[in-house]
């Protein structure tokens, strides 16, 4: 699945919604389909349990390790 970020408070955003929305309503076997964040971090079992763990580390006040962008392209 791919994920796409649409901007609907600009004029092309909103048009671009409503006609994917009137798509979605037209379509029977659900190939577009409207999802929070939320819905998406519990759309899977991984993802789930991805969220769940870095609540957990959040709760347990556990710090994660800090890495310096400059460091990723190495």
């Amino acid at each position: 699945m791919t994920t796409i970020q649409i901007n609907e408070k600009t004029k092309i955003g909103k048009n671009i919604l409503e006609m994917l929305k009137a798509l979605a309503r037209i379509e029977n076997n659900n190939s577009i389909k409207f999802l929070d964040e939320t819905e998406y971090l519990l759309s899977s079992k991984v993802n789930k349990e991805a969220l769940m763990h870095g609540i957990s580390q959040i709760r347990e006040g556990v710090v994660g390790k800090a890495i310096n962008t400059s460091d990723l392209w190495k």
